[in-house]
């Protein structure tokens, strides 16, 4: 998957082109699903494009109160990869894109990526002011010669999927809800570091994190790439309204040295977040079963 920051870097692309638009926060599985239905409209010789942005609105509409991302940009990007996208075009949401009408965004975006199906889902409004309405979008793309396709949201309990209802079952601490909805369990992706030494059988790391989505403050069971590993998870919101957490892992085997490491929250511990009154190692001892990891 190209991945390009500008429009001006767009290749040039011939054939079917399948683009779809949006944040795509937490890749769940109405998103999966919408993004497996693309591949109907390219087949083999067709090109699938996604644009997204590189913040959440809200940054720009409400920077006092920013919506908590589920997924950093990165973890966001590495995900999209697994489903095939050929380009991924990575944009600011920025004041001078906020002011763009809908036909106006989509008239230069055609100039540069000449698309031929846009999907989207059910909810999707375009430009300033939400004007591009499905209505709307489908009179323009008679002129621009692409095809519009509106999916309905997946559901889990009768109750569609979405980012929010997401977030709201991650501050809620509901890990099972949320497994269910993204298709898998949740994970912060955080660069490689080499542990600290404890002592002769465990290992540490420290992160400090902004701008996720947060957990209640506890103790989690967590695998590492089928390490087990305790999370002391802890969040903090700012005076900017902007959300903080301090991670602390205990683990005893050795982590291979990639760019990346996948923390997947598997379960809730306990809310003792002092390690001296909470031994790691007698946690840590407890862990595969919870983890099932074998």
């Amino acid at each position: 998957m190209k991945i390009v920051t500008h429009l001006d870097q767009i290749p040039k692309i011939e054939g079917s082109i399948a683009l779809t638009i949006g944040v795509y926060d937490g890749v769940h599985l109405g998103h999966q699903h919408l993004f497996k239905e693309m591949q109907k409209h390219t087949r083999k010789e067709g090109t699938r494009v996604i644009l997204t942005f590189s913040d959440h609105p809200t940054t720009l509409f409400t920077p006092d109160k920013p919506t908590p991302l589920i997924l950093s940009l990165e973890h966001r990007l590495h995900l999209l990869k697994t489903f095939d996208f050929d380009l991924a075009i990575v944009l600011p949401f920025n004041q001078k894109l906020a002011a763009l009408s809908y036909d106006t965004f989509l008239q230069n975006l055609h100039t540069k990526l000449p698309f031929t199906h846009l999907v989207l889902g059910s909810d999707a409004r375009l430009g300033k002011d939400r004007a591009g309405t499905p209505e709307a979008i489908r009179e323009l793309g008679k002129i621009l010669k692409f095809s519009a396709e509106y999916l309905p949201k997946e559901t889990y309990h009768k109750e569609p999927i979405s980012s929010g209802r997401i977030r709201k079952c991650l501050m809620q601490g509901d890990l099972k809800k949320v497994k269910k909805m993204l298709g898998r369990p949740y994970a912060l992706r955080v660069p490689f570091k080499h542990p600290i030494r404890e002592n002769e059988i465990q290992y540490r790391l420290d992160y400090d994190l902004d701008d996720l989505c947060i957990l209640p403050s506890a103790v989690y069971a967590v695998d590492i790439g089928k390490v087990p590993a305790i999370a002391f998870y802890r969040s903090m919101e700012e005076v900017t309204g902007h959300t903080r957490l301090f991670l602390t892992l205990y683990f005893e085997q050795k982590l291979p040295e990639t760019s990346h490491l996948t923390l997947n929250f598997i379960s809730y511990l306990h809310n003792e977040l002092d390690p001296e009154l909470q031994e790691p190692t007698t946690l840590l001892e407890n862990l595969n079963p919870q983890l099932n990891l074998s």
